[in-house]
């Protein structure tokens, strides 16, 4: 495995820490949505959703304002983006 490979494992297990911590919050089976994952420059872009829409597909099972997260590349924190724009 590449550094590169670890750098982007070790970031989605960042993402997933966050967003377990986001699903005990409100009491939703949240995941990452691995296939919509994005790299740039200066980290990574993570998606997630309610395993009950993206397994069952029902809308009302989906999450609202679910603005994806960012991973930085130097130092690995977690940065939020919004829904606003």
């Amino acid at each position: 495995m590449t550094g590169h490979d670890d750098d982007a494992k070790a970031a989605r297990s960042v993402a997933q820490t966050h967003i377990a911590k986001l699903a005990r919050d409100v009491g939703v089976d949240i995941v990452l949505v691995d296939d919509h994952t994005i790299e740039f420059s200066a980290g990574w872009v993570f998606f997630y959703e309610s395993r009950e829409y993206l397994e069952g597909g029902t809308v009302s099972s989906a999450l609202a304002g679910n603005a994806p997260l960012i991973v930085g590349k130097k130092d690995g924190a977690v940065h939020l983006t919004g829904t606003a724009r």
